[in-house]
């Protein structure tokens, strides 16, 4: 008998199903649904170890003994390191200084422009005078045009786009409009920093800023 024969004969029948989904993790991690009843076989690649806690990738593994594969939950830290707004609106000076000096403002942990070695994408700007962590890390926090219809929105706080597009831009907020508009401070690869006025006509929209967070 060879090891395909042996893998299916030690396969079981758990229940009955109509497609792979009705079939609850096995301890292999691999359900599937044959003759309207699931059966479990060792799993071949990781994708097949759906048992594991959520957030937790289950690995494919063999045993060095018996040669079955087998899914391994890889061990997790329970604690974790809580997302912050980014503050850095003690730097309104520092702002308006780059937007007088009309020269762009370059940082290692920001993105290259297209075509270039230099590090001067929107991103650099708030990067570099907020001393903040790679774009990588931020995170969605709450809607600028909301938050500044209500008042509660300090001038110069670091913001950006979250649209997952390859095309964000990351500013500081300026000040905003009874119609809606946004006042931003923003650098591009294309030009150095400056005050642009954005809203629902303009790309970016006012509505998809929001305040950064980050670990």
């Amino acid at each position: 008998m060879n090891t395909w024969q042996a893998l299916l004969l030690s396969a079981f029948s758990i229940s009955d199903c109509v497609r792979n989904d009705d079939c609850p993790a096995c301890h292999s991690g691999h359900p599937s649904c044959g003759h309207h009843h699931c059966h479990c076989s060792e799993c071949t690649q990781d994708y097949h170890c759906q048992n594991c806690p959520v957030g937790v990738r289950g690995e494919c593994h063999r045993d060095h003994f018996t040669h079955q594969m087998f899914c391994h939950c890889p061990a997790t830290t329970t604690s974790t390191q809580p997302l912050l707004p980014l503050k850095c609106s003690n730097q309104k000076i520092s702002v308006i200084e780059a937007i007088a000096e009309n020269l762009h403002v370059e940082d290692d942990r920001a993105g290259l422009c297209p075509g270039t070695n230099k590090h001067q994408t929107s991103e650099a700007l708030v990067i570099h005078k907020c001393n903040a962590t790679a774009r990588s890390s931020w995170s969605k926090g709450d809607s600028v045009k909301a938050t500044c219809a209500s008042g509660s929105l300090p001038q110069y706080t670091p913001i950006s786009t979250f649209l997952n597009n390859g095309n964000e831009v990351a500013a500081f907020f300026v000040d905003c409009s009874a119609d809606g508009s946004l006042r931003i401070a923003v650098q591009t690869c294309s030009y150095p920093p400056k005050v642009l006025e954005v809203d629902e006509t303009t790309s970016p929209k006012a509505s998809e800023f929001y305040t950064i967070l980050q670990a």
